[in-house]
């Protein structure tokens, strides 16, 4: 028998959207419609709430209700499968509307127009739509089939960055389609597109200003909505004078400063009614602009393909973290203290791909770049980290309160990007002030510096990093799971393979784990809170019956790690050999595992480039050609 042939679920570093990273195994597929009359043309098999009334081909809701109140079928779903929803809402007016599958598994509410689909999991008998206390609209096309996929439910709800393809520092995003008409002011009549202010006029695929027409604008109108995230990109062909410009997203100021030739990249959103993207020319400026693009991006929720390192990608899952340094980038801020030291802003190209990284140039070990941080739980571990390329030696400032300065050694500057940290653990004898930055190395000879990215973070090792112009920033943890696939594991019998690797040999546990949602039953991969320690084990009705536990050289490198189980036959392999068995343990009744996940309350915070799921306790021949 081939691999290929029992294998139930393959994750990789795939395809990908907000919310969901795509399995490759298996192929998603629906089955057989489980609701009657879900078109609602006659009024049957409907158990009609306060406020309901079946008419006219849709199911209409009046809003009369004192609560909430459903509209209800009882369907044969079943525990531990999921279920594909759809529904359509038309003559919206208020409220909002949920799904509801028996009384365990809720769906987001939906305020609009539109045709829904959710995926949820099955609970047993009772499928309802949901209205709240005012919901006034219809509803249409009611379909629920039961829905066979891996996908990995993902769910971060921040920002986060990883690195790219191109070995680029970037957020892990999704861009929307062009929002603004005429982009390269190279339609027929950019002026029918554009509402163009006094001084503004349009030539050879540019946008022109002459300086002449005081604080003027030009603007196109409906391009965004508000409360959506928007990447917006200006192209600078030319500029002299000496005013400035003023670039709007709405309401929001994106940018007061003088746009100097190149292309500039910015993101923000609108809280304000206006919907218009405008930028403003001061007097005795002039400048020509090449493009002007809006898109909608998406950020919160986003898989991070990462390729750290080059080669393969991998799935990037890492812990909540806070940069508590409040400007990354921009060092020319007060917050960062300049004693001795001299710097240019946007002095070469940084990790992220665009000229902002800054210049740094001192002469002596008392030259220092330095800011002030402030937190209140002062017995942590912090580490400071950042990007730098150039040459000489400098060392890290990593200090708290007013213990005696405390430095790195020296370090050697390259001519490529490097990351460089330093961590030290606080006393809690020490006040909150955190002091981090760079300096001259212990003999004082000079160093002449481009750095980006400055992160101090509470932790043993540093993380991607989180950006920062004048607050603190936090990313949230990163969490993948998939349940109601109990069709896709075989509980009595299986085998599960992952090439995986931990952020940090830190002495904490972090697992993988199929379970029936409980700890239960379960059974579990980890990295150990020993040293470079993976172990698996089992827990079937509360009770562990299977412990297997190897030490590998760095568990920060990727292994190759499979693990058999099947009624006393449990095996963990590593690197194509056997490194533990387990003879007298007990497995699972059929059909009780139905989630995967990468972790509850011990988050599996690494780095993943393959999962694959078998339905067989694989033999020793498979298990050492899937591991070699």
């Amino acid at each position: 028998m081939s691999l290929l042939d029992d294998v139930s679920i393959v994750v990789t570093p795939n395809g990908y959207k907000a919310g969901e990273l795509y399995a490759v195994v298996p192929v998603p597929t629906e089955g057989a419609e489980e609701v009657t009359n879900g078109d609602f043309a006659t009024d049957s098999d409907w158990v009609k709430g306060t406020g309901w009334a079946i008419s006219g081909g849709t199911a209409n809701c009046d809003g009369s209700q004192s609560g909430n109140t459903d509209l209800t079928q009882i369907i044969a779903t079943s525990v531990g499968k999921q279920y594909k929803i759809t529904y359509t809402v038309s003559n919206y007016s208020a409220g909002s509307i949920k799904i509801r599958l028996n009384s365990g598994n809720v769906s987001l509410s939906k305020s609009s127009n539109g045709t829904f689909t959710e995926v949820l999991s099955g609970q047993g008998g009772g499928f309802s739509l949901r209205a709240d206390l005012d919901f006034t609209g219809s509803i249409d096309n009611v379909s629920v089939k039961e829905y066979t996929a891996a996908d990995m439910d993902v769910t971060r709800a921040t920002a986060a960055t990883r690195v790219d393809e191109a070995g680029l520092v970037n957020y892990a995003e999704i861009l929307g389609s062009e929002l603004v008409n005429c982009v390269n002011f190279d339609c027929a009549d950019p002026a029918a597109v554009w509402n163009e202010g006094t001084g503004w006029s349009f030539s050879g695929g540019k946008a022109i200003y002459d300086g002449t027409g005081g604080t003027s604008p030009i603007a196109q109108s409906d391009v965004i909505e508000v409360g959506k995230q928007y990447k917006i990109t200006i192209e600078v062909l030319s500029n002299e004078g000496s005013g400035s410009n003023t670039l709007f997203l709405g309401g929001t100021i994106l940018s007061t400063g003088n746009l100097s030739v190149g292309t500039h990249t910015f993101f923000g959103s609108t809280n304000n009614t206006s919907v218009a993207l405008t930028i403003y020319g001061r007097s005795g400026e002039v400048f020509e602009i090449g493009s002007f693009s809006a898109k909608e991006v998406t950020r919160d929720n986003v898989p991070r393909i990462d390729y750290t390192g080059g080669g393969c990608p991998h799935i990037l899952a890492e812990p909540q973290r806070t940069n508590l340094v409040t400007y990354s980038e921009d060092f020319s801020q007060s917050a960062w203290v300049k004693s001795g030291v001299t710097l240019t802003s946007n002095y070469s190209t940084s990790p992220d791909g665009t000229l902002n990284a800054t210049r740094v140039t001192g002469s002596s070990s008392n030259s220092l770049l330095q800011s002030f941080v402030y937190f209140s739980n002062e017995s942590q571990t912090v580490i400071v980290s950042f990007y730098a390329k150039g040459t000489g030696k400098f060392r890290i400032k990593n200090t708290q309160g007013n213990v005696v300065d405390n430095y790195s050694s020296n370090y050697d500057a390259t001519s490529d990007w490097e990351r460089y940290s330093y961590t030290i653990t606080n006393t809690s004898s020490s006040s909150g002030v955190q002091i981090v930055g760079i300096a001259g190395n212990s003999t004082g000879a000079a160093y002449d510096l481009s750095i980006w990215g400055m992160q101090l973070e509470i932790g043993s090792y540093p993380t991607s990093i989180i950006p920062t112009s004048g607050s603190t920033v936090t990313r949230n943890q990163d969490q993948f799971s998939r349940d109601g696939i109990s069709s896709l594991i075989n509980s009595t019998e299986g085998a599960f393979f992952l090439e995986m690797a931990a952020l940090s040999n830190d002495s904490t546990n972090r697992q993988l784990t199929f379970s029936d949602g409980t700890d239960t039953n379960r059974i579990v991969l980890k990295y150990d809170n020993q040293s470079n320690v993976i172990q698996s084990f089992n827990r079937v009705g509360g009770v562990e019956t299977a412990f297997l536990a190897a030490t590998v050289s760095d568990i920060t490198q990727f292994n190759k790690i499979a693990v058999k189980y099947k009624l006393n036959d449990y095996a963990l392999w590593i690197g194509g050999v056997e490194v533990d068995t387990d003879t007298t343990s007990t497995t699972f009744a059929s059909s009780v595992l139905n989630e995967l996940s990468f972790g509850t309350t011990s988050n599996l915070f690494g780095k993943v480039k393959q999962l694959q799921v078998y339905k067989t306790a694989l033999t020793d021949t498979q298990l050492a050609a899937l591991t070699s």
